[in-house]
């Protein structure tokens, strides 16, 4: 893969894998990419944690190293092999890697170069073909509702950069669109209904599939749960309505709270 030009987007995110607790991160811009053929065989290096809780995650004196471990893979086997890192996952006592790369029959030569740095760590790695990259669009990516945690995050962050306070009360607005007039007024009835105000209404013909437009916006703080909540609910009603949530904004308050 030519890399002068790509841009990553690393996020982590919060899920369940085989019904204990997961953390799960990964490039997301590679699904503009994927699947590429060339790079058609999955690397997966399994890495037991030293120090374990009882939720299955590391104690805190332990991500470091794990931080270090995760360099090394990435320079061994994107130098060695040209490989491309998809994703990570943490759980149930357990770091593992995730790869893509055209040939995997040299990953326990380069591995061997990460295991001596690391002699306190035992390392394990697996190869499988995944011409259709299902490791990484159909295990490693977010459901959708996940997928709209992690936009909701990068908003968040980016007010708390321009130095937001969290705890002020501001108008929040959100974009949803619909196939139809009737599906709109639906939706719309069931939020009023919840103190949400109509900013605008419209019809976009560009945008073929769901041109009706509904813009509207809740009175709301910006702290993490309370956007989470909001939008997942407008979110969800809108899946109801085979619509499309398409993002909030606000304004960025610096005072103290009213």
């Amino acid at each position: 893969m030519e890399t002068k030009d790509y841009q990553p987007d690393w996020e982590v995110y919060f899920c369940q894998i085989e019904s204990k607790p997961a953390f799960i991160g990964l490039d997301l811009n590679l699904a503009t990419l994927a699947p590429l053929e060339e790079q058609n065989q999955v690397i997966e290096i399994t890495v037991p944690l030293a120090s374990v809780r009882e939720d299955g995650f590391p104690e805190d004196i332990e991500w470091e190293a794990l931080g270090d471990i995760e360099d090394a893979l990435v320079t061994a086997f994107e130098n060695g092999l040209e490989a491309i890192m998809a994703g990570k996952t943490l759980n149930a006592g357990l770091r593992k890697f995730y790869f893509y790369a055209s040939e995997v029959l040299l990953v326990e030569h380069h591995l061997k170069e990460v295991e001596e740095a690391f002699p306190q760590y035992q390392f394990a790695a697996e190869t499988w073909e995944d011409p259709e990259w299902e490791t990484y669009l159909g295990f490693l990516f977010p459901e959708p509702a996940d997928l709209q945690r992690i936009q909701n995050g990068k908003v968040l962050r980016n007010l708390e950069d321009l130095g937001d306070n969290p705890d002020v009360s501001r108008k929040v607005v959100h974009w949803i669109y619909f196939r139809d007039e009737a599906s709109l007024e639906k939706y719309w009835q069931e939020i009023a209904a919840k103190g949400y105000r109509k900013e605008e209404e419209g019809f976009e013909p560009h945008s073929e599939e769901t041109p009706f437009k509904l813009q509207v916006s809740l009175e709301a703080k910006t702290q993490e749960e309370t956007i989470h909540d909001m939008v997942l609910y407008l979110w969800n009603l809108a899946q109801e309505q085979d619509a499309t949530y398409d993002g909030w904004e606000t304004s960025i308050e610096k005072g103290d709270p009213a």
